[in-house]
């Protein structure tokens, strides 16, 4: 699997097409042009980090599915674990 535009054009598309949405329902509903979503969904265009987020958030999907990570694969643990290491103060992330 390689990690590019055109990867995470295609999985905006299934987004908006599992939800049932035309280009033109969906650009509107996140505040886009008709024409950038087609050049996002064809991978002709790079997506901001920001309007993948809206996506993610308002369809209530992680922001992983864009990047091709199965994250039912990873344990509690593991999520905890990312959670302490967001909280830690900045020295002790070095280390």
């Amino acid at each position: 699997m390689a990690l590019n535009d055109e990867f995470i054009g295609r999985k905006i598309r299934d987004v908006r097409k599992s939800n049932h949405l035309t280009q033109r329902k969906f650009s509107e509903k996140m505040h886009i042009t008709q024409q950038t979503l087609s050049r996002y969904e064809n991978g002709k265009t790079t997506i901001p980090y920001k309007i993948l987020g809206d996506i993610a958030s308002e369809f209530c999907i992680p922001i992983s599915y864009f990047f091709g990570i199965d994250t039912d694969k990873i344990s509690e643990e593991e999520f905890l674990l990312v959670e302490y290491y967001r909280q830690a103060e900045e020295p002790a992330k070095s280390k």
